[in-house]
């Protein structure tokens, strides 16, 4: 056995995971986009060494449900705090 590339100390709840292959974030491609059940944001996690790079809020997450990758490259994730569906979309 070999320890993990990557882990989360203290643990974390997965709702959902997607390897990004989208257009809409070039940077992210291959980035691994994790929901969190219990947090209030999306983790991306690409590199060598794998680490975690960004943290993703939304307005009153509060937690994430599940996420997935539209067809157009789009992010999107379902959110507890009004259960309401949001998009990642650029700024």
């Amino acid at each position: 056995m070999e320890q993990p590339e990557f882990y989360w100390d203290p643990l974390i709840t997965l709702s959902g995971t997607v390897i990004y292959s989208g257009l809409m974030f070039p940077e992210w491609r291959g980035h691994i986009l994790v929901g969190l059940l219990n947090s209030d944001h999306v983790a991306r996690v690409g590199g060598t060494p794998l680490q975690e790079i960004e943290r993703i809020y939304g307005v009153e997450l509060q937690r994430v449900r599940d996420l997935r990758e539209a067809p157009d490259g789009a992010p999107w994730f379902l959110g507890v705090g009004r259960g309401a569906l949001y998009l990642l979309a650029p700024a």
